[in-house]
């Protein structure tokens, strides 16, 4: 035989088969089966038994699941259960309306014959109101409730995948998690959106089936009404009696199972994704407030010296102040002292991190330093500005679509104790101070506190607040006004200091990073733009310029294909902001629009131009070109709105510059950029007296 050259195909190794691969054929070949060819009664008992078993095991696992995905292939076994469930209501069909008249009530086999007679207490009514209630139960209550929590749930976990992952992304770039657990949690991301989608289209299985079951009752009771007096000559009552008796003993048998999946797929689809033992997590949260159980008693303690039954609601009341009184008694118990636990999560902290040395020279890209008056904020039970610092990251990488690194939150005893400083790359952005029992009262848009108290400046919308007291708060709340507590303060503080310097927190490893991800989603946009076209470091800084600016960079993917069109055109990378600006036009005016929607904005005089193009000409007209703007667009910042000008194509740039020391804050918008004039507002123009003065002025000088 000649030799044959080329590359040879190996097949995949064969593994041996395991028992259950034979299982689930094996059940759908017999489901087949069921449905062509008549099944004795002895083995319809045997399904129903094992049909009523796995329910009831269904039911325990949803119970014991600590997250949803540890029963990851409930909604394959949704759809199979239902399937079966189905078969099993046509086996038994054929043999009421066919063995009935022959063999009365054992027609369809002893389970059936069971529940018909003893379920329903040998009660024709009995039965038919208990099979009528389970029906109204399932079909109404349970599987409408949880077709509608599947519905949400699967939308929400889609929707926030983009932030989770990015989240994931910024944990990565802090050092907090390795690239393997990154992985991992973007697996069990992805496993939890598949979940639930998979869910939201199971669960309608089940109220499909909750309808056939009732219609399946009546094709029995009508069916069985015309065979036995038609063919078997019975008398209506007595073929009424037999074919109703083992319809409502099918029904409850179909029913009951149904019942048990329809409330396991409830509990599981209703659960948190975080791993929490569903018993003991409802044990603590119920009695971890003894004041509520003790009012619990009380008012069943007043309940049974009514008209109503003494001993047991005695009993249950008595049952409740206990449980009250020896709950109060263990909260009772001393805890170790706040500074010990401050120290054991400090240690723990760094043993999981790794060494000391590696957690010393660890970058610190975003750090909030509190006073110890602020420590609470950070550690112990109530410690909030962790959780809310999860919250934000996840906001401006949805918002911005940036990767936020992970906020370090530790103690700093030099502060002043109500003091708080964060800091932005070793740069210290702000150090705020909040006063000892006091609230920051924004007030409602375009609307003035006539209250007493401190004036503030809000630290994210630069709008006018006051410092009030508690007992101020209900005053303030009947005003329209915002309250923010100690938590809102730093929160919001540490917003504005992440959306102001975004620019940064974006790292080139990070763009990096964003390629990459990008990569997988447009292939073919990556691979003509990088490395070819754009470089990563021409990227990165063209970003940086957008971010500095409040511009979003997403979605990334049209940001990268604007570049590529103009990477030719323009040479530096502001250039090439400036092009991506403009071609974003209508997205960055959607941004500044006030609440009404419209673009209301502060013309600036052809004649002051000059003095922004060179203040250090003339620094006197500057300054008072600076404090006539800050005036101009006060009113329209305590309106919610932003703080926009409009200025020259040519000059953009440069006027942004010169103003983004003195109004951060401030949207210097060109004229091309506005691209719906029909919502354009001017609301007042600056510089027009300034200018031409000052101008004059410097020039005869």
């Amino acid at each position: 035989m000649p030799p044959s050259f080329g590359t040879t195909a190996i097949a995949p190794r064969a593994t041996p088969a395991h028992v259950l691969d034979y299982v689930i054929p094996s059940v759908i070949l017999l489901s087949v089966l069921v449905v062509l060819a008549p099944v004795p009664p002895f083995i319809v008992d045997l399904l129903l038994a094992a049909n009523l078993t796995v329910s009831v095991l269904a039911l325990l696992g949803a119970l014991a699941a600590r997250t949803p995905l540890e029963m990851s292939v409930f909604p394959t076994f949704l759809l199979g259960s239902t399937l079966v469930r189905l078969v099993l209501n046509i086996a038994t069909t054929r043999l009421i309306l066919s063995r009935a008249a022959i063999d009365g009530a054992g027609a369809a086999g002893q389970v059936v014959q069971a529940f018909g007679e003893f379920v329903s207490a040998n009660n024709l009514v009995v039965g038919a109101v208990i099979f009528a209630i389970i029906a109204v139960i399932q079909c109404i209550v349970i599987t409408a409730g949880a077709t509608r929590t599947s519905e949400v749930a699967a939308r929400f976990a889609l929707d926030g995948l983009p932030g989770r992952q990015m989240a994931i992304d910024s944990d990565v770039q802090a050092g907090t998690i390795s690239r393997d657990q990154a992985r991992l949690l973007r697996l069990d991301l992805q496993r939890q959106a598949d979940f639930f989608a998979s869910m939201d289209g199971a669960s309608r299985f089940v109220r499909g089936e909750a309808v056939a079951s009732i219609i399946i009752t009546l094709v029995n009771i009508f069916g069985g009404l015309a065979i036995g007096v038609v063919q078997h000559s019975m008398s209506v009552p007595k073929a009424f009696e037999v074919y109703s008796r083992l319809t409502i003993g099918d029904g409850l048998t179909s029913a009951v199972p149904a019942l048990f999946v329809s409330v396991a797929t409830g509990l599981l689809i209703s659960r948190s994704s975080q791993a929490v033992d569903l018993s003991r997590e409802l044990g603590r949260q119920f009695t971890s407030r003894p004041h509520v159980l003790a009012i619990t008693g009380v008012f069943l303690a007043l309940l049974s010296l009514t008209d109503l039954p003494f001993l047991p609601l005695a009993a249950m009341a008595a049952i409740t102040l206990t449980a009250a009184v020896v709950i109060h008694r263990q909260k009772q118990q001393p805890e170790p002292a706040a500074e010990d636990g401050l120290v054991v999560r400090t240690t723990a902290a760094i043993t999981s991190t790794g060494s000391l040395q590696d957690q010393v020279l660890a970058e610190e890209r975003i750090v909030v330093e509190v006073g110890h008056g602020l420590i609470g904020l950070i550690s112990g039970p109530s410690a909030t500005l962790p959780r809310r610092s999860g919250e934000l990251r996840t906001k401006v990488a949805g918002d911005l679509g940036i990767v936020v690194p992970a906020v370090t939150f530790r103690d700093n005893l030099s502060l002043p104790p109500r003091s708080y400083r964060i800091l932005i790359a070793q740069d210290v952005v702000c150090t705020p101070e909040i006063p000892l029992g006091s609230l920051l009262a924004i007030p409602a848009a375009g609307e003035t506190l006539g209250i007493e108290g401190t004036e503030a400046i809000d630290p994210l919308n630069r709008r006018r607040a006051i410092w009030i007291s508690q007992a101020q708060s209900q005053t303030a709340r009947h005003l329209g006004a915002t309250l923010l507590d100690e938590t809102d303060c730093v929160g919001r503080s540490l917003e504005a200091a992440v959306r102001g310097r975004a620019a940064e927190l974006l790292s080139r490893d990070s763009v990096a990073r964003l390629i990459e991800s990008l990569r997988i989603t447009q292939p073919a946009l990556v691979e003509q733009s990088v490395p070819g076209i754009l470089s990563l470091g021409r990227i990165h800084r063209t970003l940086q310029c957008l971010l500095r600016e409040g511009v979003p960079i997403r979605p990334l993917s049209e940001v990268i294909e604007i570049m590529t069109d103009h990477a030719t055109e323009a040479v530096e990378p502001w250039q090439l902001a400036e092009r991506v600006r403009r071609t974003l036009a209508r997205a960055i005016c959607r941004r500044v629009r006030d609440p009404e929607g419209r673009l209301v904005v502060v013309h600036v005089a052809d004649s002051a131009l000059e003095l922004l193009l060179t203040p250090a000409t003339n620094p006197r007209g500057f300054s008072k070109l600076v404090a006539e703007l800050r005036r101009a667009v006060r009113p329209q910042v305590e309106r919610g709105a932003a703080a926009v000008i409009v200025v020259p194509d040519a000059v953009r740039r440069n006027v942004r510059e010169t103003l983004v020391r003195q109004m951060p804050e401030l949207h210097v918008l060109a004229d091309a950029e506005v691209v719906d004039e029909s919502s354009l507002e001017v609301f007042a123009t600056v510089g027009v007296k300034i200018g031409a003065i000052d101008i004059q002025t410097s020039h005869a000088a």
